[in-house]
């Protein structure tokens, strides 16, 4: 009897043993998976841990120009004669955004537009071409005349002006000199004196559809332009769009007189009859060859030399 309990209990013993062997094999196939509540806590953390810890992506250089697809890519308008649109990609480079347009005016097909940005922008000294055509239409119209006086209104007034009092009447040639000398006052009064609806005929019969004068002078920005309605604008006087020959030939003379000529002409000999500064200018020569030209840029120092050179050699 006890050689059966003892043979029972060996039995026992293996059968034990082979049950925990095969358990332990199948904790070590056996693949780990947690579950847990996707919104815990600690999943929210470690989320954020790990946001945390992703490396920042690097800082996109600015794109070449001739990358398609980029807002900043310079395009030149169908037509544009190669050679000029070459030498103006050149001079202007690749750093700046800039809008730039010239325009034989004894030949409609030598021309060149070339640009990386259409839109129009803000403009100062150069907005005052569009006062200029204005004032002269209304003296062609008989509105106006050299015997006419525009009395200062205390809301013409801009600060720190010292030309101009208020309440003093000045005559209109005067008010035009100051005006291209920079004084804002006279700017105010001779645009109230027009009336900005005339202004704002004159700028789209001149075909200048992206432009827009200020109600005053008072601010930086005098008004939202284009290259391309700048050049439209000098081609209209030269053609004797809006005035007649005698009037177009005013405003180019007192463009011609001025002192302060911008960046655009400077070093430029001949007939030049130019305005605005160093962002927006525009400009007619006549040299050996006659031709407008308008730019849009802050970096535009040998771009009107450069373009002279072309003509003058186009033109021998």
């Amino acid at each position: 009897m006890k050689h059966k309990v003892f043979l029972g209990s060996i039995i026992a013993a293996v059968a034990a043993f082979v049950l925990y062997a095969a358990n332990i094999k199948r904790v070590e196939n056996a693949q780990l998976k947690v579950v847990g509540p996707k919104t815990s806590k600690i999943e929210q953390k470690n989320k954020k841990k790990t946001k945390a810890k992703a490396p920042q992506a690097k800082k996109l250089k600015e794109p070449k120009v001739n990358s398609i697809g980029y807002s900043n890519h310079v395009k030149a308008k169908s037509g544009s004669d190669r050679k000029l649109v070459k030498i103006i990609k050149k001079t202007m480079g690749l750093d700046d955004s800039y809008q730039v347009v010239t325009q034989d005016l004894n030949d409609s097909k030598r021309f060149a537009v070339v640009a990386n940005t259409e839109k129009a922008h803000n403009a100062g000294k150069v907005m005052q071409l569009y006062l200029l055509i204005a004032l002269y239409e209304q003296e062609q119209k008989g509105k106006m005349g050299s015997k006419t006086a525009v009395k200062i209104a205390r809301k013409d007034k801009a600060k720190g002006d010292r030309m101009l009092q208020v309440n003093m009447a000045y005559g209109v040639a005067y008010l035009r000199e100051a005006m291209l000398k920079g004084s804002k006052t006279a700017s105010n009064a001779l645009i109230r004196k027009i009336g900005l609806k005339n202004i704002d005929s004159v700028v789209r019969r001149m075909g200048a559809a992206q432009t827009t004068m200020a109600k005053n002078f008072n601010g930086d920005s005098y008004g939202k332009t284009t290259a391309t309605d700048l050049a439209k604008t000098m081609i209209g006087l030269y053609q004797g769009r809006v005035l007649n020959r005698q009037h177009a030939s005013k405003v180019l003379s007192t463009l011609a007189s001025s002192r302060n000529r911008p960046q655009l002409v400077k070093g430029i000999r001949g007939g030049v009859y130019a305005i605005g500064d160093d962002d927006f200018a525009t400009a007619i020569v006549q040299g050996r060859g006659n031709y407008a030209i308008s730019v849009w840029s802050s970096n535009n120092k040998n771009l009107g030399k450069q373009i002279n050179r072309w003509f003058d050699q186009k033109h021998k």
